[in-house]
């Protein structure tokens, strides 16, 4: 079966009638503009293969020839799978990286608009108290997390200090 036939199958059973239409019409068509791109830069592609690969041929031979009879072979062949394995994980994480940055930019932009629309709805003076209640009952989350914190440091430091009392009583008694 033709690939051209697959694929109008396929968008016709998955696509609505009137869009697969469109994409039959302008894309898949032969005449399309799509198509007639494509053709192009595939012949574009083919030609300059072809133009080159008379050049390059000689040079690929002598390198594998190089490497079978060279001692360096063993080495090289390693390395350079090590090379381009180093470097398909970099271009990984660069494509990680940038999916991260743009989700989290989306994410950034969507509580900006949330925000937005929340002060819209509620109003300047509402948001504006709403946000002080909210602030008031953080701090006091705050000031009762700090407290426990200095409470169990003290305790800590008086249970380090009434330790080294005890290691020093001992250590002195000791040496009589």
């Amino acid at each position: 079966m033709d690939v051209m036939s697959t694929l109008s199958d396929l968008i016709t059973s998955l696509l609505p009638a009137d869009t697969a239409a469109l994409v039959h019409h302008h894309v898949l068509r032969a005449d399309a503009p799509l198509q007639v791109y494509f053709a192009a830069a595939r012949a574009s592609v083919t030609r300059s293969a072809g133009a080159v690969t008379p050049y390059v041929a000689p040079l690929v031979e002598r390198l594998l020839a190089w490497t079978h009879d060279s001692a360096l072979g063993g080495l090289l062949v390693p390395l350079t799978i090590l090379v381009a394995a180093v470097v398909v994980m970099n271009w990984i994480r660069r494509v990680l990286l940038w999916w991260t940055r743009l989700a989290l930019r989306a994410v950034l932009w969507a509580t900006l608009a949330a925000l937005a629309a929340w002060v819209w709805q509620r109003g300047l003076q509402a948001s504006v108290r709403d946000v002080v209640v909210v602030a008031g009952k953080v701090a006091g989350y705050a000031a009762v997390v700090r407290e426990i914190w200095w409470r169990e440091y003290r305790r800590y430091e008086d249970q380090q200090n009434a330790g080294g009392r005890r290691a020093a009583t001992a250590a002195g008694g000791a040496h009589r």
